[in-house]
């Protein structure tokens, strides 16, 4: 019987080899580049050249986005420094969906959102269904007639704290409320030139209510300015400090990609001279 002969065909590496090789070629040619820096005789494969451009495109891209970026954290935290009233600040984290709706329409708004939490949590507490003595209603407290000439809606503010009217668009639904009351909120810091305080005690009290220039008209309502300030001022020291802190990650993170950046040019430039100009 006549023998089988005839070549093998050669085995092709696995994708996933393939991939985790120009990986590995792709993170040490640098140091590849740097060794072959030194040889007198070969060259370089130019894979290798492939590996080392692209390496430093991608750090050098890298360290682009980082500084575009590192400047949102380090902006927010400046801007929320130099004003006591408003700020553009979001609230970090995300402790409960109901921040995400505060920070929608206290950006918005223009209203701290910060502040928009105090005045929430001293209101209700966060209970949607939460109804005063005097008849304000919802998270933020918002009274009937303020709710109608504020929201449009065809909900009137005066049924039960059960059921929900209109979805998405009722008096004790979370974003409607919020949305209402922080519109309404916003209205009263442009009608007192921006100050807190005075917004602060015309929500609490009523606007008739307020005097400037003189202490709030009911006690209750001097302590309820005060103790909202007190803690929105906690709120804004430690969104400060989370600020901060990632920036300044971030900028740790942006020395280690320039430095990467720079190593790679000294490298490409100590090898150009070598095998163009070096004996």
């Amino acid at each position: 019987m006549p023998s089988r002969t005839g070549t093998k065909r050669k085995s092709q590496p696995l994708p996933i080899f393939r991939w985790v090789s120009l990986l590995c070629k792709f993170l040490i040619s640098p140091v590849v580049m740097l060794i072959d820096s030194f040889r007198r005789k070969g060259v370089l494969d130019q894979i290798w050249l492939y590996s080392f451009f692209l390496f430093t495109t991608v750090v050098m891209a890298l360290t682009g986005v980082g500084i575009l970026v590192t400047e949102e954290p380090l902006y927010r935290t400046l801007r929320m420094m130099a004003t006591v009233t408003e700020s553009d600040e979001v609230l970090s984290g995300d402790l409960q969906p109901l921040i995400r709706v505060i920070n929608k329409y206290a950006l918005e708004y223009n209203v701290d959102p910060n502040l928009v939490f105090a005045i929430i949590r001293t209101e209700s507490n966060f209970r949607r269904t939460a109804v005063s003595r005097a008849g304000a209603k919802g998270l933020m407290q918002i009274m009937p007639q303020v709710w109608q000439e504020y929201s449009g809606s065809a909900c009137d503010g005066r049924h039960s704290n059960k059921i929900i009217c209109h979805p998405d668009d009722c008096i004790f639904d979370a974003d409607s409320n919020i949305r209402v009351g922080v519109k309404y909120f916003r209205a009263l810091l442009d009608k007192y030139q921006g100050r807190a305080d005075l917004a602060l005690e015309a929500y609490n009290a009523g606007i008739s209510n307020v005097r400037p220039g003189f202490d709030p008209k009911f006690l209750e309502t001097k302590n309820y300015v005060s103790g909202i300030i007190s803690f929105w001022n906690q709120l804004r020291k430690e969104t400060i400090a989370q600020q901060l802190k990632i920036s300044l990650q971030m900028q740790r993170g942006l020395k280690w990609l320039f430095i990467a950046a720079f190593s790679c040019w000294l490298i490409l430039f100590w090898w150009a001279g070598r095998k163009w100009f070096g004996k």
